[in-house]
């Protein structure tokens, strides 16, 4: 059921949806978070629904465990972030 593409881009590393859930009134910690983290995930584009009012944000990455997907995001952000390890599937 995995595509071709899906095991050459990723070469057998594990992926990982990262979704982080804060309050309205928790914008402006989530983004301060990363001041000074070192990250390969700062400064790329991601998708999150704050503009909608469910102030969400979710991270694609690629790490060994669950507990490596967690490290690439600041403390307070991965504290509340769930980690679902992922693959590409076909859809019938």
């Amino acid at each position: 059921m995995f595509s071709g593409l899906a095991a050459r881009s990723f070469e057998g590393v594990p992926m990982f949806v990262l979704s982080h859930r804060h309050e309205p009134d928790e914008c402006r910690v989530a983004y301060a978070a990363w001041k000074g983290f070192d990250s390969p995930l700062r400064r790329k584009q991601t998708m999150a629904s704050c503009g909608s009012g469910e102030h969400c944000i979710f991270w694609l990455v690629q790490a060994g465990d669950t507990s490596e997907a967690l490290a690439q995001l600041p403390r307070w952000l991965a504290e509340r972030t769930h980690a679902a390890e992922v693959s590409e599937v076909a859809i019938p």
